[in-house]
């Protein structure tokens, strides 16, 4: 098996979420959660000693190059949201970081599928031009309970209505992931679309990729109240999200100008 970021081999283990998040663990064993779906589908809550969600599929120059240096580059932007609830403004330079990170961690989070979403060469641009996919969305929000640290869900979801007739229905790939206080919603459609949610979540998430125009004020004063909660949350967004294409985008416009 080669890496899926540069074709390398011998591959290793790679954490989907970093091993610097330990630090924020309670002391001795507590509870993790993840969730996927599609073939070899399963939802797992176990006891572990720091974060163990792993995947064989990296090679070490990637693992202490590149992804290293983007974990060092963020780290300082996320700790606070990840432990505390204290009032921020999150700069442009800031979201374009924290979108990053949520992108790679989200391909990581991917490659735990039997047959992952992502074509290679989003991975493969990541690595050598730190660009994130075209199309993709995310958004940011928060949660008042701290516990679990981390929760992740995968999730493949069709896009219907925008395929032309006859041709194949096309597959976005959406990882919602909630790292102590902070959430993170990522979306990778496959085909060129304009994505919107309902309004109903104005409050509760702000897009940060692409990015808004002007620092963004962190907590969003709606939020889900605990771990469990932001799963149901995280599930009504996705199925909020209404998809059109550039042509139907810009019709949409014309009728509300």
């Amino acid at each position: 098996m080669s890496c899926v970021f540069c074709g390398g081999a011998p591959v290793t283990k790679e954490h989907v979420f970093p091993q610097w998040l330990n630090e924020h663990l309670r002391p001795g064993r507590q509870r993790t959660e993840q969730a996927r779906y599609g073939n070899g589908a399963y939802d797992k809550t176990r006891e572990t000693v720091g974060l163990d969600f792993t995947v064989k599929k990296v090679c070490a120059p990637c693992n202490n190059g590149w992804m290293s240096q983007m974990e060092v580059a963020s780290r300082d932007v996320l700790t606070p949201l990840i432990t505390g609830q204290d009032l921020s403004l999150i700069s442009l330079p800031q979201q374009r970081q924290i979108a990053l990170w949520a992108t790679k961690t989200a391909m990581m989070a991917d490659q735990t599928q039997h047959t992952p979403l992502l074509p290679s060469h989003h991975l493969r641009r990541l690595r050598t031009h730190r660009a994130i996919p075209g199309g993709t969305r995310v958004w940011i929000g928060g949660c008042p309970q701290r516990e679990p640290l981390v929760t992740s869900l995968t999730v493949k979801v069709d896009l219907t209505n925008v395929s032309a007739p006859g041709s194949p229905q096309p597959v976005g790939f959406y990882c919602p992931m909630k790292i102590g206080h902070l959430c993170l919603y990522v979306y990778f459609p496959a085909v060129d679309v304009v994505i919107q949610h309902a309004r109903e979540f104005h409050l509760s998430v702000a897009r940060i990729w692409p990015r808004r125009s002007s620092t963004l004020p962190f907590p969003p004063p709606v939020q889900p109240q605990d771990g469990e909660a932001f799963e149901y949350f995280a599930d009504a967004l996705q199925e909020s999200l209404y998809f059109y294409t550039p042509e139907e985008a810009a019709q949409h416009r014309l009728k509300e100008s």
